[in-house]
């Protein structure tokens, strides 16, 4: 079954709405921020 190319772009738009979503769920709460800064610090900043 092959989709159309507007209902691919529809599809697409629309994950891509929901993972930002969820990355601004996260980001509301601190802990998760702190956590993935925590995170990121020690990969590269030393």
């Amino acid at each position: 079954m092959s989709l159309n190319p507007h209902a691919r772009r529809a599809i697409a738009w629309t994950a891509a709405l929901a993972a930002l979503a969820a990355v601004f769920g996260l980001y509301t709460h601190p802990q998760v921020a702190v956590l993935l800064a925590e995170q990121i610090w020690a990969c590269f900043g030393g």
